[in-house]
């Protein structure tokens, strides 16, 4: 994997506190979650980001790589990891 986007989901919804802790990530709450979604760089920044949420003790819920479609308008989600 080379400079791809991800969405990772994690149980509850953090406050802005943790939003240092993912520089570079697009951090929101949706109903009692919160999705991070950005540009991980290579494998090893995907699993030193899980990694980190493990450290913290959030629960992740999902991990999909983002893959936009064809035509280029917004944003897909292709196959869970």
């Amino acid at each position: 994997m080379r400079n791809a986007t991800y969405q990772l989901v994690v149980r509850g919804e953090l406050d802005a506190r943790f939003a240092v802790v993912f520089t570079g990530m697009e951090v929101s709450q949706v109903e009692g979650t919160t999705v991070m979604i950005g540009k991980i760089r290579d494998d090893a920044a995907l699993y030193g980001l899980v990694e980190r949420i493990a450290e913290l003790g959030l629960e992740l819920v999902s991990i999909q790589q983002v893959i936009a479609p064809a035509n280029g308008e917004g944003r897909g989600a292709g196959a869970a990891l």
